[in-house]
């Protein structure tokens, strides 16, 4: 970790997915005196003017110069370079009926450490791997991003954890546990 913190999300641009929140903890962590940046990578939906929203949102706090939209990368080399130079995966989602976003897992594999709300089954699946927040709570999450910013054992165990988790989760295990399932069922 640089002394620069880069902070990463990747996916749909859109409100539910807590992006406006992801740039006031922004806000707050630099105010604080803390040297970050947000990327976004992602796409939004067509005719939403989520991105003029992150504007103005950057804007009115402080953060304008900090915020850095590089559009839609597809999955391989180029969008996995963003989770290599990034230190830490945002994903801020309001959500109550989010499921399981792919993306942290891509962050977790690339050895990414998350910061993610308490939605969906966000917390099923990475509790005790992942630094997590309530959702709609710009404090809560700059909170949850300083402690890993300023615990770095907390960090490495995260990412430890982390990608031993995406290694248990990819889809060549989950074929071959659904595959034992069912050949348990079949002979049972």
């Amino acid at each position: 970790q640089e002394r620069l913190i880069r902070l990463l999300y990747t996916g749909r641009m859109d409100s539910a997915k807590g992006l406006l929140d992801m740039v006031q903890a922004l806000g707050v962590l630099v105010k604080g005196g803390e040297d970050l940046v947000l990327d976004l990578v992602g796409w939004p939906e067509e005719g939403s003017d989520i991105l003029s929203q992150i504007e103005k949102t950057a804007a009115q706090n402080g953060v304008e110069d900090r915020v850095f939209y590089h559009g839609y990368k597809a999955v391989g080399p180029d969008l996995f370079a963003y989770y290599k130079n990034a230190d830490l995966y945002l994903l801020a989602s309001q959500s109550s009926f989010e499921g399981f976003p792919r993306t942290i897992w891509e962050a977790m594999a690339h050895s990414t450490p998350v910061v993610a709300t308490r939605v969906g089954s966000i917390p099923d699946f990475i509790e005790g791997a992942a630094e997590l927040a309530p959702p709609k709570d710009p404090e809560a999450l700059a909170k949850g991003v300083l402690h890993l910013v300023d615990h770095p054992e907390i960090r490495r165990k995260y990412i430890q954890r982390g990608f031993d988790l995406a290694r248990q989760n990819t889809l060549e295990v989950q074929v071959g546990e659904m595959a034992n399932k069912i050949q348990a069922w079949v002979e049972g």
